[in-house]
């Protein structure tokens, strides 16, 4: 050999020893004469002892049988069966493991009989890889699939890029009806797109992996309105720019349907429980009344008869006329603070004076208390913060509350009965109003179910008003509740909290 010749062996070694892949050169016979170091490393042979073997010592029984046959055949049409095609198939270590391996096997050119040579890559990892991945995925999708909620994927357009099974339920329609579609103009009425359309703005706004939270409609495929609350998240890219949206809905129209008819429920019985409240204290009420009403009929009949003398005194007729106006809009007062409770409507919440609200309904309850001999005081400091909420609906508590009381004074021997309504800042926060009484107090075997509803001690109650009355309160972020008076008596006091706009003075 000369020492070109030579030093091209030598370097054609180097080469094929410093090629990462295994590479493995075999006569037309299909017997080893070049094993590279990376081949020695790949299947656990010396190349010294597979030279001049079968190739077929690294393939499995399965593909051993045909490897003979794939090179005769091509020998004899030249038509290849793997010569120059690159494939995945499964190798044999010496140990006997098996591996998966990308092959790529050609002829050698200028070779006669021809030689080939043959490219081995370990795949084992790229296999593991794309398996776990692939299981990422399905198991994504059986996430989607089985999701009980809207997920749903929007481009930075607003074009739809992914809707699972239960968002195709509610539309009615399948997925690929809407890829690449603009969400807002298929399926969201007009009436709410803007809103819809401004979440992406939102969302650019706020720090990255925040979420944002709203409420729109969508139409069905057979046009019919659902109320969808919506979660939803900005996809970022590496750069953190935003490249769309991510949002879960929930399908809410029937909640939102029966939370409505609850609260409608809940203000009728307000509205009944008022009205009965009204029926019970309808005597004092009618007597506080006939009081106008009876200083009315006096003075008319007092300027009846002093206009009959020959000479009436104008300025005592015109007194008399005077008293008639005053004691007519005390009676006109009166219906109207009663008209203002029975009146059905619906939730009004104010900044309100809570010692003005008691003041209002103090000619109400002072007639009750009145007709059956209870003395009613007030305890009112002044300078209390104003707190938001629905008059009527605390008054009806009020009302509910000093009832009661009246009630259970009933038949008390040895003591005047006496109700004071206190207003009072507790230590502890908020406000609290209390009605406080001298009676007997309350059966320490009813306790705390006297709130829940038809426990009542009255032979002809409902059992709802001290129920109604802590919805109420617990509505207004509140707290209705009981303590014991010593030596005897009872204190029913509703505790209400300061909001960020009640502190005006």
């Amino acid at each position: 050999m000369s020492a070109a010749a030579e030093r091209a062996a030598l370097e054609n070694e180097a080469l094929l020893d410093a090629t990462v892949d295994a590479v493995v050169i075999i006569n037309h016979r299909g017997h080893i004469e070049t094993f590279n170091r990376s081949a020695e490393r790949l299947f656990g042979y010396r190349a010294e002892e597979v030279l001049g073997r079968n190739v077929n010592i690294l393939m499995t029984p399965r593909d051993q049988a045909n490897h003979d046959a794939y090179i005769a055949r091509y020998l004899a049409t030249g038509i290849p069966h793997i010569v120059g095609i690159g494939r995945e198939v499964e190798a044999r270590r010496k140990d006997g493991s098996v591996f998966p391996v990308e092959l790529a096997v050609g002829r050698i050119r200028n070779t006669e009989p021809p030689r080939f040579v043959g490219y081995m890559h370990d795949i084992t990892l790229r296999r593991t890889s794309v398996a776990a991945l692939q299981r990422e995925r399905d198991r994504a999708q059986q996430y989607l699939d089985v999701a009980g909620v809207m997920l749903l994927a929007l481009d930075v357009q607003g074009r739809v890029s992914l809707l699972n099974p239960r968002g195709c339920t509610v539309l009615g329609r399948m997925e690929a009806e809407l890829l690449g579609r603009d969400w807002c103009e298929a399926v969201v009425p007009e009436d709410d797109r803007e809103i819809a359309r401004k979440i992406l703005t939102h969302l650019a706004e706020l720090p990255p992996g925040a979420s944002c939270t709203c409420e729109y409609r969508i139409r069905s495929a057979q046009g019919e309105p659902r109320l969808i609350a919506w979660n939803c998240i900005a996809l970022r890219d590496p750069e953190n720019l935003i490249t769309g949206l991510l949002c879960s809905g929930e399908d809410v129209t029937e909640r939102r349907r029966v939370e409505l008819e609850a609260q409608r429920s809940q203000q009728r019985a307000m509205h009944v429980s008022r009205l009965a409240t009204m029926g019970e204290m309808a005597a004092g009420i009618a007597h506080e009344l006939n009081q106008p009403l009876a200083a009315i009929t006096n003075f008319a009949q007092a300027s009846h008869r002093l206009l009959g003398v020959a000479l009436p005194d104008i300025e005592e007729v015109r007194e008399a006329l005077r008293q008639i106006a005053a004691q007519a809009i005390r009676a006109g007062e009166i219906i109207r603070r009663l008209r203002n409770l029975v009146r059905d409507r619906a939730t009004e919440r104010e900044l309100t004076d809570v010692n003005e609200l008691i003041q209002e309904m103090l000619t109400l309850t002072q007639a009750d208390a009145r007709l059956h001999g209870v003395r009613l005081s007030l305890d009112l400091p002044s300078g209390l913060p104003r707190l938001e909420l629905d008059r009527i609906q605390i008054q009806q508590v009020l009302l509910n509350l000093v009832r009661n009381a009246i009630e259970a004074m009933e038949g008390t021997a040895g003591v005047r009965p006496e109700i004071v309504i206190r207003t009072t800042l507790p230590a502890d926060g908020g406000l609290e109003i209390s009605v406080s009484d001298n009676g007997p107090g309350v059966n320490p075997e009813i306790g705390e179910r006297m709130f829940d509803p038809f426990c009542t001690t009255k032979e002809s109650g409902t059992g709802l008003g001290l129920a109604i009355s802590r919805t109420i309160v617990q509505a207004h972020r509140g707290r209705l509740g009981y303590r014991a008076v010593h030596p005897h008596g009872a204190c029913f006091y509703v505790r209400l909290p300061f909001g960020s706009e009640d502190s005006n003075r």
